[in-house]
């Protein structure tokens, strides 16, 4: 009987630390993915500033700030 418990146990707790880790490394990617989207912005607004483009044009296209554009 004992046995039968422990096995229970030990397959709840398997179960419970697999799900934490999904969840984590769905939270990683998540994350990753939009610092990825934030540096993809900053260099399309870099790129921009740096050919002349509006900064309200650049504001408009990418979503930053005038301070985070002035600020490239």
């Amino acid at each position: 009987m004992c046995e039968v418990i422990d096995i229970m146990l030990n397959n709840g707790w398997q179960e419970a630390i697999d799900s934490g880790m999904q969840q984590g490394m769905q939270k990683g990617l998540e994350e990753g993915m939009q610092k990825g989207a934030e540096i993809e912005k900053k260099n399309i607004a870099e790129t921009m500033k740096k050919k002349g483009f509006d900064i309200g044009l650049i504001m408009e296209i990418t979503g930053l700030s005038k301070d985070k554009i002035l600020a490239l």
